[in-house]
């Protein structure tokens, strides 16, 4: 152990040796102690015989538990350096059997999450030097400890326990492991709710042992809390928040049914708001604002009916249950694997009190600061933002737009991680030269904004949201781009929508001191058609766009396609990118003024 690492671990046992207990452990609550309260399980009973989401919910959750019956256990399976899908597949079955079991008293649903957490308690490890499949590994076994914990012998008890003391607990000791409680991201979260909840599962077993790990919890997690703060907005995006949320959202409970209480972790700043961020992230078609390392998805977020349940605003789950019922088989839910809890908190809601509130404006700051303009029809989402943010793309200034249900200006997301590392791509390397901004789909070549002198964004940079606009026929945005381009002294982006939907992209650029070839850009699933220098036609579904350019004089339309430039890249069939071309010299000013206009008629 490096000199640094052992004074960072030697006070971090100085200051939980000398903290005092945020607990009365000995009032722990008996089994089942994890999530569970009284009168759940009949609560969620008598809400699938009245709604119809729900019940569409419990039926995805009844029919993969039935075809897990006739699966065989999990087998330790790497995939590259992760066991995560492992992990994920146990806690799946694990969760969805033991359902079944509280649900219908069907013992083969018991024996079927028995068997699952046996041979994962074989494993000869969870793969420590990945924490997370850990992580989630431990609170799969805490699960199905705790909720089977009548009906599970003796001898399995044990050997479930022993698992989750010797390769969850135990593992987060091993000092290599231990920079999870120093994260600011989505690991700080998974890592220790999963240890959370092994620990209070099996607490009678090691008290001394499994306190300290859940005091260590307390004491790091603020860390990862602070991410959501000023106003919700979650840096790592879409699918990173239903991650570290779902983990932080099922420590607090475990906590609460087991002791008591939460010790105020879910009144951190922003954390709560963060329900709104995540509503306003779907377009009115389904699928979500893509920034960072996100797919763009449409799928249902059942985790919102914990944020419905805690603050009382059922608004937050109508448009998640209205597509419930309406996509029926096609359902798409994301993180599947936790359906089970977010029916003990779907039993929780008031689901009279859902009445859209009308507001079509959300805006947060913090370390990836947005807007996002939603009505019937029209959606238009902006960021600003640093690169070197956990999973952050080279981004600042790009905006998703949407109207009548087709996605003009889009996102390519992300490209799965063991496509990448399988081919030696170091993904996660930090800085400028990192091998990550080789990968098409994440650098600013590959977005919708500005590149300047073919460079790309600056690492260390940071787009700022100056202002927003929320006026009657006017929202949007202006962020200052500055800090993530080379070559320029002023770089102001100012995204806005009015009541027609016609977006604005007005940038107001000064060259520093060089000259500065300047390339707007848009990625698009339209067809493309340069009409002439200053504009081009989109097509898509029988409707059209006009991006149209009004400044400056000297400006020059282009098509480009998306085909990858390196055989580890992923495809991009079907799409464009769109944009414009100019000069500005040294020392001079350009406005760079796009419309995007739709037209209202469908094309005959």
């Amino acid at each position: 152990m490096n000199r640094f690492l052992f004074s960072v671990v030697a006070l971090c046992a100085v200051c939980f040796a000398g903290r005092s207990q945020s607990f009365d452990y000995t009032a722990v609550a008996p089994h089942p102690r994890l999530i569970l309260r009284d009168g759940d399980i009949e609560a969620v009973r008598g809400l699938c015989k009245r709604d119809s989401a729900a019940m569409r919910l419990h039926e995805t959750i009844a029919d993969k538990a039935y075809r897990y019956l006739n699966e065989t256990a999990s087998v330790r399976q790497k995939q590259g350096r992760r066991l995560l899908h492992v992990s994920r597949a146990v806690l799946e079955r694990v969760a969805f059997c033991s359902y079944m079991y509280l649900m219908t008293d069907d013992e083969i649903y018991a024996k079927r999450a028995e068997e699952e957490m046996l041979a994962a308690a074989a494993f000869e490890d969870w793969n420590p030097s990945h924490f997370l499949d850990v992580g989630e590994m431990t609170a799969a076994l805490a699960i199905g400890y705790d909720w089977l914990y009548g009906f599970l012998s003796d001898e399995s008890r044990t050997k479930i326990a022993d698992a989750i003391i010797r390769k969850g607990i135990l593992g987060a000791e091993d000092d290599k492991q231990m920079w999870f409680y120093r994260a600011t991201n989505n690991w700080n979260q998974v890592c220790n709710g999963g240890l959370v909840m092994g620990a209070l599962a099996v607490w009678e077993r090691r008290p001394d042992l499994t306190e300290s790990i859940i005091e260590k919890a307390l004491a790091t997690n603020p860390r990862a809390m602070r991410s959501y703060a000023p106003d919700g907005v979650y840096p790592e995006g879409f699918g990173y928040w239903a991650y570290g949320t779902w983990y932080e959202v099922l420590m607090i409970e475990s906590l609460r049914s087991a002791l008591g209480g939460s010790a105020g972790l879910e009144r951190a700043e922003g954390f709560l708001a963060s329900a709104d961020f995540m509503n306003f992230m779907v377009a009115p078609s389904g699928v979500c604002y893509n920034y960072s390392d996100s797919p763009a998805v449409d799928v249902v977020n059942p985790l919102l009916y914990w944020f419905a349940a805690e603050t009382g605003n059922g608004t937050l789950v109508r448009h998640d249950r209205e597509r419930t019922v309406a996509n029926g088989k096609r359902l798409r839910i994301e993180s599947r694997r936790m359906l089970p809890f977010a029916m003990l908190f779907a039993s929780r809601c008031d689901f009279d009190k859902t009445a859209d509130d009308g507001n079509v404006f959300w805006h947060g700051g913090g370390d990836m600061p947005l807007f996002i303009y939603r009505n019937e029809t029209a959606y238009l989402a902006a960021k600003g933002g640093s690169p070197s943010h956990s999973h952050a793309h080279m981004d600042g200034g790009s905006f998703v737009y949407e109207w009548g249900g087709i996605r003009w200006a889009a996102d390519l997301g992300s490209q799965n991680y063991y496509s990448l590392e399988s081919r030696g791509v170091k993904l996660f390397a930090k800085g400028q030269d990192s091998p990550r901004w080789s990968v098409f789909r994440l650098s600013n070549a590959s977005h919708n904004t500005l590149t300047v002198n073919d460079k790309l964004h600056r690492y260390e940079g940071k787009a700022e949201m100056l202002e927003t606009y929320s006026e009657e026929g006017r929202h949007g945005a202006r962020f200052d781009l500055a800090p993530i381009l080379f070559d320029v002294a002023k770089a102001e982006r100012t995204i806005t929508i009015d009541d027609e939907a016609k977006v604005t992209i007005e940038d107001d650029i000064v060259a520093g001191g060089t000259s500065c070839h300047v390339r707007w850009t848009m990625v698009t699933g339209a067809k493309p058609r340069v009409i002439d220098r200053r504009t081009i036609e989109l097509t898509q579904n029988g409707r059209k766009l006009l991006v149209r350019a009004s400044s400056p004089k000297r400006i020059e339309a282009f098509v480009m396609s998306n085909d990858p430039p390196h055989d580890y890249d992923a495809p991009n069939p079907n799409t464009y990118r769109i944009g414009f071309r100019t000069d500005i010299r040294r020392g001079k000013q350009a406005v760079i003024r796009v419309d995007l206009v739709p037209e209202k008629e469908p094309l005959r």
